[in-house]
């Protein structure tokens, strides 16, 4: 008995190293500044605010959330299309800000967004931040297996924590919260935000875009932060897609700002590298793993 929980512990230990959370940057002096749970009303202004200031990001969208009808209507799904055509990243949030429990209902549900993502914007996302990152390892670990890239963060300005306090308040502590961050000059930052707040769009934004260490640091979106060049440019057949780029950019342009050319020409993400002192984990991990399958076999023979 002792040998099977022995023996039990030990694998489990592994499973837990397979699912990887990614919650930081790994290219130095960026910033990645995500927002979830849009599109909706501001994000518009949003958008405008983003391409005055040369500045990408990141959208991890539902497809029925605070809009219920992105599917069907054609000027809000352009929303998406504008984005991606003025150098941002589309990533999925799943479809109603939940992650059905019956993981059989999870795919289709996954599927359904991302169609609507490829018909607004050519490709296909691999990107996924799961609804308040709750997404434990197992859930993780199902998530890597249908393809996506598994997205948390590393600054967090619960900017959606207002309702009790005020706007007001909420956007006093973010600045005072993202300024003390700023100052710590760490290698990169990985901003969570929502677009669907006013005062988010109208006052934490622009604050960032005029506080932030834009000398020091790149604005990039969370695929670029992470070396990978190719996603929002290729659909899914591996093609590159012609795009009409509010930069004026050429595609040959395209996968290099923000992201030093010499970057671009080898991408291989590796998620265990994505977080800070993540590749120590999983080695402790297996370590510690060895060691009790060896030590159960000890007791058993």
């Amino acid at each position: 008995m002792l040998f099977l929980k022995s023996i039990t512990l030990a694998l489990s230990s592994v499973i837990v190293v397979s699912a990887s959370r990614i919650s930081s940057c790994t290219e130095p002096n960026t910033i990645a500044l995500t927002f979830d749970d849009g599109p909706f009303q501001y994000t518009t202004d949003l958008l405008d605010e983003l391409r005055d200031a040369n500045i990408h990001a990141t959208f991890f969208i539902n497809g029925y959330n605070y809009w219920h009808d992105l599917e069907t209507d054609p000027e809000k799904l352009a929303i998406l299309t504008r984005a991606v055509n003025e150098g941002h990243q589309i990533a999925s949030h799943t479809w109603k800000h939940e992650i059905p429990e019956d993981q059989d209902e999870v795919k289709p549900m996954m599927d359904k967004l991302d169609d609507l993502i490829e018909k607004a914007t050519g490709y296909r996302p691999k990107y996924f931040r799961a609804p308040k990152g709750d997404c434990k390892d197992d859930c993780i670990a199902y998530f890597e297996e249908l393809g996506y890239n598994v997205i948390y963060w590393d600054t967090d300005t619960n900017d959606w924590d207002y309702k009790e306090i005020g706007a007001p308040a909420r956007v006093k502590l973010v600045k005072e919260f993202l300024t003390e961050e700023f100052e710590q000059k760490r290698d990169n930052y990985l901003v969570l935000m929502h677009d669907v707040n006013d005062h988010t769009v109208h006052q934490i934004v622009p604050w960032i875009i005029e506080n932030a260490p834009s000398k020091q640091y790149k604005f990039v979106t969370v695929a670029e932060c992470l070396g990978d060049t190719k996603e929002t440019h290729y659909d899914p057949d591996g093609n590159l897609i012609p795009r009409q780029s509010a930069f004026n950019a050429t595609e040959t342009d395209i996968p290099s700002r923000g992201i030093p050319a010499d970057n671009s020409t080898s991408f291989n993400l590796k998620k265990t590298d994505a977080n800070s002192g993540a590749s120590n984990y999983f080695l402790s991990s297996f370590v510690i793993s060895t060691f009790l399958l060896a030590y159960s076999l000890t007791i058993l023979f």
